[in-house]
């Protein structure tokens, strides 16, 4: 829904933008091939793993993320997710977690015993992370960016989820901005950020607030941006749906090691799909 309070704001008639900057045809942006496993390739050898995986490795994965959802029901998608028939279509997280599966499967010793939550520590997450970061074509900020990204890496090893929650929540819309900015959606001025091809209908002076704002004017630049968990604006993950009272100071009951882990894979998932939009 769009906010109701958009009419406190001034408009945007004092501001350097001209009329004909908001009247050019929306031009969506296609993926380019990436040189590195990134998205799409990820995607797909995630999921021929999963066509093929054993019952009993299958089983452990099941049971680890149901035990999971006790402390975070969204574990619980996950898991609803990679336990349908094989020729069923996988949710882009989910996949996203199957790569790091297949990945415990190839780096640790004895993967039946390694905690799952501890992938984040692993320096194999980090760096695949941190590889598909780089691979993003955003603006000046990137390098902030970065250095924020390790500093959530420590906070999370440190056990300081207040700390890492919010860093995540974040940098997930601070991301999608700087995408948006970097491919002529969006345009900024000071503090201010204008949907120019005026996507976004009802809002004054065309000023984008919220993420729900630049999550659909995402979809428009390339419709993959809509399977993205982070940027789904609805009620079916709590983890989205909590996101605004956390980041206020309203909810206080999540900000625990297994949201902790559902963000960073969302984050891997959403800065992986976005190192394949070209400029």
């Amino acid at each position: 829904m769009i906010d109701s309070h958009n009419d406190r704001y001034n408009d945007f008639e004092d501001d350097d933008f001209e009329d004909d900057q908001f009247d050019r045809e929306i031009t969506r942006i296609p993926q380019r091939t990436p040189n590195k496993v990134l998205g799409k390739s990820i995607l797909e050898q995630a999921n021929q793993y999963w066509q093929e995986i054993g019952e009993a490795e299958h089983t452990l994965l099941i049971q680890s993320l149901r035990a999971l959802a006790t402390q975070e029901s969204y574990f619980d998608v996950l898991a609803d997710q990679l336990d349908q028939p094989v020729d069923a279509k996988i949710a882009n997280d989910a996949l996203n977690l199957m790569h790091f599966w297949t990945l415990i499967q190839k780096n640790e010793a004895n993967p039946e015993q390694f905690k799952l939550l501890d992938l984040i520590n692993t320096e194999y997450f980090q760096t695949e992370l941190l590889q598909a970061f780089d691979e993003l074509e955003i603006g000046d900020l990137k390098g902030q960016r970065r250095e924020i990204l390790q500093e959530a890496f420590k906070l999370y090893q440190l056990e300081c989820y207040a700390g890492c929650i919010p860093v995540i929540y974040a940098q997930l819309e601070g991301l999608l901005t700087d995408v948006l900015i970097a491919q002529g959606y969006l345009k900024q001025s000071q503090t201010k950020f204008v949907d120019v091809y005026k996507i976004v209908p009802g809002l004054k002076g065309h000023e984008i607030k919220s993420l729900w704002h630049k999550a659909k004017i995402a979809t428009e630049l390339n419709r993959y941006f809509a399977e993205l968990a982070p940027y789904k604006m609805d009620s079916s993950s709590t983890v989205t749906m909590s996101r605004h009272n956390m980041l206020h100071g309203t909810d206080v009951a999540h900000f625990n090691q297994e949201r902790s882990f559902i963000l960073f894979i969302w984050l891997f998932a959403a800065i992986s799909f976005m190192s394949t939009i070209r400029a």
